[in-house]
């Protein structure tokens, strides 16, 4: 219209003032093509000097959690869970799996994959691509997934003695993963040890039955019998305090001095390898597909070497674990790394106390 004043904006890359056009719809953020294209650039360059700092493709890690969460839901298929929990099992896959797919087109994307790439593999235009997994909604899709994974982490109960307790609740499928392992640990111990039910029950006072229980996973022992079963056997039950506290639900402080976060680390892959019944280095080597050297898994399970994250899951997945349950000690290890940049904010060891019965 005649005597308009015309209106200007500031273009998001060179900042030159550019006409805006009038009328419905979106307004441009650059004032051409060409500046929208070197933002794209600059904006991808980013990301993908930020996924090359991490330690792991971010698709892979949320795909160790997709692993247990389909774990939870055919073992609520198989328990003949009502279909309200069955439906809900099923909606945390299919939630997740939403989030894999956003992860992996991030990590393609990371690596030089084309918008055209990531069309071809997921069947859609290469508009359709762009828009569905635009920076600005990937950052949003995988903001949501850490805050619902954080409200999931929140103890139900306060702190009781440096650790927080699940009380009431029935136990996690990682604490019934963890109860099954350490039965397995324990079995393998006693196997070992030539000795009978009865003469275990014998040495411990206690009755050939409940031992048996114990050995057979239907009980998870209160940890001063857990010593007492595996010191008699010839083990070290060291080895198993990490498989313990999972069992029982037990969630430690976050925070650990850099030799606690280790050991700790160190138990759970030990606890694993005893769960598996000790493996020959050759048996655990041909399990990982040879990403694994014997020497390398020597040197982690004796403690010699703090493995990366690869190493760790593939290590944990030839022993019949779940990397999902691990990842946290593995993390803390690193974490603590970081906290000794400033020694006054350092953690704070905090000890360990089990539970006297089940």
């Amino acid at each position: 219209m005649a005597g308009t004043t015309p209106r200007y904006d500031i273009c998001r890359y060179c900042q030159e003032r550019f006409p805006q056009a009038s009328g419905p719809g979106r307004k441009k953020e650059y004032c051409s093509v060409d500046c929208r294209r070197k933002a794209q650039r600059e904006r991808d360059g980013q990301l993908g000097h930020q996924q090359a700092r991490s330690a792991l493709p971010l698709g892979r890690r949320i795909a160790e959690d997709l692993q247990a969460l389909s774990a939870a839901l055919l073992e609520a298929e198989y328990d003949g869970r009502s279909l309200k929990e069955l439906l809900r099992c099923a909606g945390d896959v299919a939630r997740e799996a939403e989030y894999y797919m956003t992860a992996a087109v991030q990590d393609a994307r990371s690596t030089g994959a084309s918008w055209d790439q990531v069309a071809e593999a997921a069947q859609v235009s290469a508009t359709t691509a762009r828009t569905r997994w635009s920076e600005s909604r990937v950052k949003e899709r995988l903001q949501r997934r850490s805050a619902q994974r954080a409200a999931v982490r929140q103890p139900i109960t306060p702190p009781v003695e440096g650790l927080d307790s699940v009380g009431e609740q029935p136990l996690s499928q990682a604490a019934e993963r963890a109860s099954a392992k350490l039965a397995s640990a324990l079995s393998h111990l006693h196997r070992a040890s030539g000795l009978t039910i009865r003469e275990v029950a014998e040495h411990l006072s206690l009755s050939p039955s409940y031992v048996s229980r114990i050995l057979s996973g239907e009980r998870t022992p209160p940890w001063p019998t857990t010593c007492s079963l595996v010191e008699l056997c010839g083990g070290n039950p060291a080895e198993l305090s990490v498989l313990f506290e999972s069992a029982h639900g037990l969630v430690p402080p976050g925070r650990h001095a850099i030799p606690d976060a280790v050991a700790r680390l160190q138990a759970a892959l030990q606890g694993l390898h005893l769960a598996a019944g000790r493996p020959k280095l050759g048996v655990i080597r041909k399990a990982s597909r040879g990403m694994l050297s014997s020497q390398a898994i020597h040197e982690i399970l004796a403690g010699e070497m703090i493995p990366g994250w690869e190493q760790t899951s593939t290590l944990v997945t030839a022993l019949g674990g779940w990397p999902a349950d691990v990842r946290p000690l593995w993390e803390a290890v690193h974490y603590t790394f970081l906290l000794c940049l400033d020694p006054e904010e350092g953690p704070r060891q905090l000890p360990v106390v089990y539970p006297e019965s089940t």
